[in-house]
């Protein structure tokens, strides 16, 4: 019994130190999300200010460039779309999902309304939160679904290499009409293939 238990415990032991370093390289529990690594900030443009906040919102430089060039055709057609929320570092992520912890009492809860740190769209430099200039009180909120700027997207984005990254039934997470993320290149395609939600 002795010589079996000298055998066993090495092995026991060596098996429990694996599983501990294997636990502690996996990604965050993202629920429904996925996880995405950090943009470089080196490589951010910008996207434009948040109303008359003075805020900019930055974006990889081709999906600044690409949101520019559509907000540009949106104003041709008398609708005007505005930059809300862009690339978020995982601190601020962080901050945002545990005021939403709060809010809604657990952490799966809070992820059907806002990723967690490490599984943010924002992250890429890629995901932009959008609003409608004559309703302000519609930024991030369900409402948004009925503005002009809305139904102009749902229409137009596609063909400036945008699509809606949450759209209603994918749950989790919950319906964002809000929330867009640029897929016109390669590297879009490739984080966001098509039907990932």
């Amino acid at each position: 019994m002795v010589a079996l238990l000298k055998r066993l415990v090495p092995a026991v032991l060596g098996v429990l130190l694996a599983c501990g370093a294997a636990a502690q390289s996996e990604p965050p529990e993202c629920y429904g999300h996925h996880p995405y690594a950090e943009a470089d900030p080196a490589e951010l443009g910008s996207a434009g200010n948040y109303r008359d906040t003075g805020r900019t919102v930055r974006l990889l430089a081709p999906a600044a460039e690409a949101f520019q060039e559509m907000q540009k055709a949106a104003a041709t057609q008398g609708v005007r779309l505005v930059p809300i929320s862009g690339f978020r570092r995982r601190a601020y992520q962080a901050g945002l999902f545990r005021r939403a912890v709060e809010r809604y009492g657990s952490e799966e809860a809070a992820a059907r309304w806002v990723a967690p740190p490490g599984c943010s769209e924002h992250h890429t430099g890629r995901a932009l939160d959008l609003g409608d200039e004559t309703r302000p009180d519609c930024d991030v909120q369900l409402c948004f679904q009925k503005t002009p700027a809305y139904r102009w997207l749902q229409k137009n984005a596609e063909r400036f290499g945008f699509e809606l990254s949450f759209p209603a039934g994918s749950e989790p997470p919950a319906f964002e009409p809000w929330h867009w993320r640029y897929v016109g290149d390669p590297e879009g395609r490739r984080l966001f293939p098509r039907g990932r939600r």
